[in-house]
């Protein structure tokens, strides 16, 4: 085992952006190693403690930390060597951060899309074409789609269990009575004890949508809060995000933002192929559209497959599209729609023209 892979793994986990798999690979290489449990430990501490002395720390001092470091993580079968709490977290904070910077460089090196994390939080963000998932410190796990933010307090765990939405994820929620999960989104908040459920809030969409997969939801207006509804599995609400344009209602004026928040309750839709639920069928990387609207669906296009498309033909906008396509390019995508929508197109450096 590359010992660069474990650090890359750990600064993964303390920056919150560690994902299933890799959780769970870090669990198996810690589980029977203890040179390996132990730095991680050791770099626990570190994030835990000050890294201020008072006094300064000579160039010997760091060698002698770091052989000493390379000299725990080789031993295997001897008795663990104890430090005072002062000795132990000097070591750490001298060898362990130095690892850290190395370790970070790797990360920032592999995943140069991820967003400087604020202090006080921890942010998962994606960007169009791609997708990732995690398991949060309760664990529950977190498909997030393309284009999405997800942000979750430091202290996430510690007598709540907060996060907060921008684009679309799939939740599936540890049960937990004493807290409640909390889903933060522009128009709704959704309250959860222990589910799996479906949140798409993207702010260029003029609808909030909460999929009820199995168990139960509370779901409640930004603007009014008592306003309140409670979805049964295989229940969707759809709510109108407040500032959404809206047709103009005179001639004088092109269009006008009304914040009116209507909240209506439809059963999802299965595919008739595979029953699965439409709303949750990205997670299985399967691009799914229901009955939508032409417009609608060049905009999931663009999200999923990171381009711009310019469509010069408006009068396909009065069409709707009930399709799925399973790890399909662009490209077959598009020769898949021509056949019921009958248009042409070009793409060329990441710009698809529609006519």
């Amino acid at each position: 085992m590359d010992d660069e892979r474990l650090i890359y793994l750990l600064v993964r986990k303390k920056s919150g952006e560690i994902t299933l798999e890799e959780q769970l690979e870090l669990s198996e290489i810690l589980k029977n190693d203890y040179s390996r449990l132990s730095l991680s430990e050791g770099i626990d501490e570190v994030f835990e403690s000050s890294l201020h002395y008072g006094k300064s720390i000579s160039s010997n001092t760091v060698n002698d930390a770091l052989n000493l470091l390379h000299k725990k993580m080789a031993r295997t079968e001897q008795e663990p060597v104890y430090f005072n709490k002062y000795k132990r977290i000097q070591f750490w904070s001298i060898a362990a951060s130095v690892l850290l910077i190395a370790g970070a460089a790797i990360f920032y090196l592999l995943a140069p899309r991820q967003r400087p994390l604020q202090a006080s939080n921890n942010i998962i963000t994606t960007q169009k074409g791609s997708k990732t998932n995690l398991v949060l410190p309760d664990g529950t796990k977190v498909w997030v789609n393309a284009d999405t933010k997800l942000v979750y307090d430091k202290e996430f765990g510690n007598g709540t269990r907060e996060v907060t939405l921008t684009g679309e994820a799939y939740f599936d929620v540890v049960k937990d009575h004493t807290r409640p999960f909390i889903i933060h989104t522009s128009a709704v908040q959704v309250r959860v004890l222990g589910t799996a459920l479906n949140v798409r809030s993207y702010p260029t969409e003029k609808t909030t949508e909460t999929t009820l997969i199995r168990g139960s939801v509370e779901v409640a207006l930004n603007t009014n809060p008592d306003k309140k509804v409670i979805l049964k599995p295989n229940e969707k609400v759809v709510i109108e995000n407040a500032g959404a344009l809206l047709p103009a209602q005179t001639a004088d004026t092109a269009s006008v933002r009304k914040p009116k928040l209507p909240m209506v309750i439809n059963p999802v839709h299965f595919d008739k192929k595979d029953q699965e639920i439409y709303e949750t069928m990205w997670v299985k990387n399967k691009l799914a559209f229901d009955e939508t609207p032409f417009d609608k669906m060049i905009a999931e296009l663009e999200r999923w497959y990171n381009v711009q498309i310019i469509v010069k033909n408006k009068a396909l906008g009065a069409s709707t599209y009930t399709v799925t396509f399973e790890n399909k390019s662009l490209d077959e995508v598009l020769e898949g729609l021509q056949f019921s929508a009958h248009f042409q197109y070009q793409a060329k450096d990441g710009i698809v023209t529609i006519w």
